[in-house]
């Protein structure tokens, strides 16, 4: 009996350990992570980041203690909490400084940590021309690298963009263009903020749909930068035909087309600025990354299939909305790090716009999200700020996660050959992984070995790589082949010509051959 009850407490402590060690894998996979195979439907797929922490206003190290230095600290409690928490925080800006700038819309202020969440910065009040000024519903926040880390605040409420220094003293203030060329009947709301390293200010407007409102450092008004086009629908089609042949009354009567601004953007250290459009209604300049000159870069890269967010239909049957693109963050190897309101997911591509992973779901465990707004990285890390909850979620790329990096940098920088074991290693951890086919049919190709080639490029399903493919394998078979066939065909012709030549001479004499139905009585 006792030996019994030994034998059952073992197996009792042994299932509460199994249990325990379930547990913490299934909280280490917190969402569902999920790629798309060769024929674009959803399939699960190892997690490319894992989700680490949850960071609300009351984990932020040495906040406490600030609210309670506040002159006048005699809070009531409600008002206490709200000190102490973030309220409806809009806006993410890692700095070169490594500091993370959490623009806090519902508290009007600026909180910046290092990347440990310990304070480093609280700027709830600003000066003026020697006056003290606060912010009002602030939604961006930016810091130029360029100019001794200066800050810049979209204070939208008050409807202005200020430029100040980290102590919080306004150096120039952005305010309504006065220019004809901008409606004085549109508001001035600044949501998002951006400096390139001429010190060209770019600001996104709520109310402005022909692109980002574009100021040079002294403050002047320069025109618009980077709008979106109009999607050419059947509808827009129509109409630009008809206002061809209407009269001028008839065509001052029509509907005309207007594209839809982008909402957010980023800007790399090449200069170039990355912009999604948050509407789910169009297709067209989703996702731009544009030149100084206007120009999307990535619509002359054309890779194939590509596609900004869920495919149609969305993964698993419960979603049916399209994504809403709300922020993009440009990665330390050029990686395009794109949230989706809708789904509370964050989509990352490599700098040619092929999908690497896709991070994250809608809900209230530790990795998804109810009101994804910003997203910012740094190094391996992800971070994501949820207007909802209040707080930042930290994603931590995963050993399969640096593989995939691996493998992905050496081929985009054309090494072919050295990401061909990354690739090989990748296959062997998820074949659902699509990209890793085509990465080794393509190192096989820089080895010239094109049928072994084509075999991957079939499962990936790449026709443009696969031809490729044949016609190197082809171009081997020729080689090969060519020479001995063309010898044997000249062989073949010489004792063709000596045989006919005596014959003729009756030197030699052939056989007759008689076909069977040249016979008599055939």
């Amino acid at each position: 009996m006792k030996s019994f009850i030994k034998r059952a407490a073992a197996l009792a402590g042994a299932t509460v350990v199994t249990m325990s060690l379930a547990a913490n894998v299934l909280a280490r996979e917190s969402y569902d992570p999920y790629s798309y195979d060769r024929w674009g439907d959803a399939v699960s797929s190892q997690a490319g980041y894992v989700a680490e922490e949850f960071i609300d206003g009351q984990l932020i190290n040495g906040l406490y203690e600030k609210v309670e230095s506040m002159e006048g600290f005699d809070y009531d409690e409600e008002e206490w909490k709200q000190k102490l928490s973030l309220k409806e925080p809009a806006d993410l800006f890692i700095s070169y400084e490594d500091y993370l700038y959490i623009c806090d819309k519902g508290n009007n202020r600026i909180i910046a940590t290092d990347l440990d969440f310990n304070m480093v910065r609280y700027l709830d009040t600003f000066y003026l021309d020697g006056q003290e000024t606060t912010l009002n519903a602030p939604q961006g926040v930016f810091v130029d690298p360029y100019n001794d880390h200066e800050l810049y605040v979209c204070d939208t409420e008050n409807s202005r963009v200020l430029r100040c220094d980290k102590e919080g003293n306004v150096l120039q203030v952005f305010t309504k263009p006065t220019s004809e060329i901008y409606s004085q009947d549109l508001t001035y709301k600044p949501e998002k903020v951006v400096v390139d390293k001429a010190g060209n200010v770019y600001v996104v407007v709520g109310s402005v749909t022909k692109g980002a409102v574009m100021y040079d450092r002294s403050g002047e008004f320069l025109g618009f930068f980077g709008a979106n086009r109009v999607e050419a629908t059947a509808e827009i089609i129509m109409n630009a035909f008809w206002n061809k042949i209407a009269t001028e009354e008839q065509q001052a009567r029509s509907v005309r087309a207007t594209a839809i601004g982008f909402d957010n953007f980023d800007i790399d250290d090449m200069g170039f600025i990355y912009t999604v459009t948050q509407s789910s209604d169009v297709d067209t300049d989703t996702v731009k990354k544009v030149n100084p000159e206007g120009v999307n870069i990535l619509s002359t890269l054309n890779p194939e299939d590509v596609t900004f967010g869920d495919h149609s239909p969305a993964y698993w049957s419960i979603y049916t909305k399209q994504s809403a693109l709300v922020d993009i963050d440009i990665g330390p190897n050029g990686e395009l790090n794109i949230l989706d309101f809708n789904h509370g997911r964050v989509f990352q591509y490599d700098k040619l716009a092929n999908l690497m992973f896709v991070i994250g779901g809608s809900g209230n465990q530790l990795g998804t999200f109810l009101s994804a707004t910003a997203i910012e990285s740094h190094d391996d890390m992800i971070y994501v700020l949820d207007s909802r909850k209040n707080g930042i979620t930290t994603f931590r790329r995963s050993d399969f996660g640096e593989i995939v990096t691996n493998a992905t940098n050496l081929y985009n920088e054309g090494y072919y050959n050295e990401s061909y074991q990354p690739w090989r290693e990748v296959v062997k951890r998820d074949g659902n992984y699509r990209r890793a086919y085509i990465g080794i049919g393509n190192a096989l190709m820089q080895k010239e070995q094109y049928k072994e080639a084509m075999k991957y490029f079939k499962v990936a399903i790449s026709r443009d790589r696969y031809n490729k493919a044949f016609e190197g394998w082809r171009d081997q078979i020729l080689q090969k082949w060519l020479t001995p066939v063309v010898v044997c065909i000249i062989i073949i012709a010489i004792i063709s010509a000596i045989i006919k030549a005596l014959v003729k001479r009756g030197i030699i004499k052939l056989p007759k051959i008689q076909w069977p139905w040249k016979r008599r009585g055939a």
